[in-house]
């Protein structure tokens, strides 16, 4: 009873406080249980109640070691406040556009972005409530306590905080619930600190897999990609990694989008070889190295030097490599990085920039994507005579909202909701009739023809919904996915395996399928013309892996000392190379 009496007299003066700012945090597990589907009742209850314990005891712990070492100004305190719910936001918003939370991978990711939206009326109120919040919430209830009571209450919350960390009470919950609750228990600031100071992982390139990590890509049926006998020597690739393309923006999975809407996407769709692939990565950088690697750990595959890529496997058979972009090619050191991957060149806004007819049209993230597929053309008429493979990655259809000026560039306007306004839709639908006017342009010029391969895909999916969710409610998950399309002047006749557990990483093997060039072995995913291969699904997050297979799905810390963890982590920082 003393304990308790303690207890509550140490509090007594700031539990009102300490309650109500902890109310942001629950909203953010909330959101985060919502967008990762955890839907048991239970769950929810026993989640949420150990949020606020954990919320309650850091805020406390904060107040308190602020108070102790002699900072009591309540401006200085809600400002401290408001700084904190900045990082909650940046959970919030990163939780609704990629359903992961905010970490070391995004942090890498903030330098050079369009931050423009900042001004938006709606972003500004949202920035001025939380403002005002909290300077509502430390005048109204904040009360200096003494240095005693001060430091009982900084003690008190951080042998809760630790005994909540050494004995997690979520990891009772049932699989994967224990792991998914846990995830959203830190505090925002913790988590992306803990993100940062993880030890790294560590790449194990070797041309002689080991016996232990042999038998683990048995299991899973990895390092086994073979051709399908579809392929012939194609002397033009062109890969269009569409920015965000989202299986959701066709009406032919859709039927809320208007078919005028996405009429050159479903045309395609129906006429060549075409699929919905599951995505392993939520941003650009990461699914272009996925895409191009089959292998599922995109970050220490880049940072490793690209041991693994089917760009370098063109070169050697004689392909001229381009990456060509609508963005700034310096972005997060991309220039440097995809000519590791194996491209020759890799030309951005920065080079067009310089070039007078298309300088005029840089704006927002960068050039327009019409402009870019009329240069692609150009560049691939002056290269005809070479085996050449370009990877195009388009920009208009950036979130949050895609382009908001296509500056003199005309199109057939769609007349239903939301596409009069800058909205992903709208922008989505224009990104159509710019694809088709491409390929007009590679039929005119010529180049459109049997020696001509076109691949049009997405880098990753786009989860942003705002403001036109009404577009994708009730939601599928074939929303998530990616389309995977194959488009030659003969339509192949060869279907393509219509797998659950087809993903991103089948699209370099499907490639290597097409031109019948031999296989690296240390591909993650198989052709998909190969329709006898099981699957399995590596979705590398910035701490944990998720495996998916036809029996079951997994998910896995990064961080685990689990011995039966250990094979799965091992394989995806194996890369299997040629001797």
């Amino acid at each position: 009873m003393t304990f308790l009496h303690d207890l509550y007299h140490s509090f007594k003066t700031n539990y009102k406080l300490l309650l109500l700012a902890s109310l942001p945090a629950l909203a953010l597990t909330a959101f985060g249980l919502h967008q990762l589907e955890v839907a048991a009742p239970q769950i929810w209850t026993a989640a949420l109640a150990a949020r606020l314990l954990v919320e309650f005891c850091f805020l406390g712990a904060c107040l308190a070691l602020l108070n102790l070492i002699g900072i009591k100004n309540k401006w200085v305190l809600a400002l401290f406040l408001y700084v904190y719910y900045l990082a909650c936001t940046a959970d919030m918003v990163l939780l609704w556009y990629f359903k992961e939370r905010f970490g070391a991978k995004y942090l890498e990711t903030m330098e050079g972005g369009d931050y423009a939206f900042l001004t938006d009326w709606r972003v500004l109120l949202y920035l001025i409530f939380f403002l005002l919040f909290c300077i509502f919430s430390i005048r109204r209830f904040f009360t200096p306590p003494t240095r005693k009571t001060a430091a009982k209450q900084l003690g008190i919350c951080t042998v809760v905080l630790l005994a909540c960390s050494w004995l997690n009470p979520l990891a009772l919950l049932p699989k994967p619930y224990d792991f998914l609750t846990a995830y959203l228990m830190p505090p925002s600031p913790v988590y992306t600190l803990r993100a940062v100071l993880a030890r790294p992982q560590q790449p194990m390139i070797t041309d002689v897999l080991p016996t232990q990590t042999a038998a683990t890509a048995q299991k899973y049926n990895v390092f086994t990609a073979r051709n399908s006998g579809i392929g012939k020597d194609y002397k033009r690739v062109i890969l269009i990694a569409t920015e965000s393309l989202s299986a959701k923006y066709m009406h032919r999975f859709n039927p809320l989008i208007p078919s005028a809407a996405s009429q050159t996407y479903d045309q395609l769709f129906e006429r060549y070889p075409s699929v919905t692939l599951h995505t392993v990565t939520l941003s650009t950088l990461y699914g272009l190295t996925v895409i191009f690697s089959s292998h599922p750990n995109a970050k220490l595959n880049y940072e490793s030097g690209y041991p693994l890529s089917f760009v370098k496997e063109l070169q050697k058979h004689g392909f001229h490599t381009a990456f060509l972009r609508g963005a700034n090619e310096n972005y997060m050191d991309e220039n440097l990085l995809f000519r590791q991957a194996g491209f020759d060149i890799v030309r951005g806004s920065t080079f067009f920039s310089d070039l007078p007819d298309y300088e005029p049209y840089i704006d927002w993230w960068g050039l327009t994507d019409r402009k870019l597929f009329e240069y692609t053309a150009q560049y691939l008429q002056e290269h005809k005579e070479r085996k050449t493979f370009i990877t195009l990655l388009t920009v208009d259809t950036h979130v949050p909202l895609g382009r908001l000026d296509y500056l003199d560039h005309e199109y057939e306007e769609i007349d239903a909701d939301f596409y009069d306004v800058p909205t992903m839709p709208r922008a989505y639908a224009r990104a159509g009739q710019d694809l088709r006017y491409f390929l007009q342009l590679l039929d005119k010029k010529g180049l459109l023809d049997e020696d001509t391969l076109v691949l049009v895909t997405g880098d990753h999916p786009s989860f942003s919904n705002t403001p036109t969710n009404a577009l994708f409610t009730p939601y599928k998950r074939v929303f998530d996915r990616i389309p995977f399309a194959i488009i030659t002047r003969t339509p192949l006749n060869n279907p393509l395996a219509q797998d659950e557990l087809a993903s991103q990483l089948d699209i370099a093997p499907t490639v290597m399928d097409l031109l019948n060039l031999p296989q690296p072995k240390g591909f993650f995913g198989h052709s998909l013309f190969d329709l006898e291969e099981q699957r399995s699904i590596f979705d590398v997050k910035e701490d944990y892996v998720v495996v998916t297979t036809q029996e079951k799905m997994e998910m896995i810390p990064l961080s685990s000392s689990n011995p039966q963890d250990q094979p799965v982590l091992e394989l995806i920082t194996t890369f299997w190379t040629e001797p």
